[in-house]
């Protein structure tokens, strides 16, 4: 028995160029669990020099690039980053974790260049973004995936 299948609209491709996610990657006013101990970002702390030389790690690891950021933006709740996912098995992989929800936290990976012991945490008043990565427990509760397109 022989099946034909015809389609009113023309089949397409999924779309290559998008694979974006994007979300909150820096807090302010929220105290993250750091491995430098209790930190909090004050507003406006962290500088972007060159956005196309921001890598989007896997787990902050240096040798697992996923992709490559697109734009920032920042309001009073803090940085928010888009970022191109790879078309690699990696970039692939990443796509469907933060899909599944399954790593879908967002970290950011600084030089601090100024801060001030505020008691129980540091406030970090100047940084430089180096990178952002996805990983499975961000320091920052809120540092999240929130738009996958």
């Amino acid at each position: 028995m022989q099946v034909l299948l015809t389609f009113s609209q023309e089949i397409q491709a999924a779309d290559t160029e998008r694979r974006v996610i994007s979300g909150l990657v820096a807090p302010y006013d929220e105290i993250g669990f750091t491995s430098a101990g209790p930190v909090r970002f004050e507003r406006g702390s962290i500088s972007i020099p060159d956005v196309s030389k921001i890598k989007l790690l896997s787990q902050h690891q240096q040798d697992k690039p996923v992709g490559r950021a697109i734009n920032f933006s920042e309001d009073t709740a803090g940085v928010y980053g888009s970022f191109r996912l790879s078309s690699s098995t990696r970039g692939q992989d990443a796509l469907v974790l933060a899909q599944e929800n399954l790593v879908s936290g967002l970290s950011v990976g600084v030089d601090v260049t100024a801060s001030k012991p505020m008691g129980d945490y540091l406030l970090v008043t100047a940084a430089v973004l180096k990178e952002v990565s996805l990983v499975e427990s961000p320091a920052f509760t809120s540092a999240s995936v929130d738009e996958i397109m």
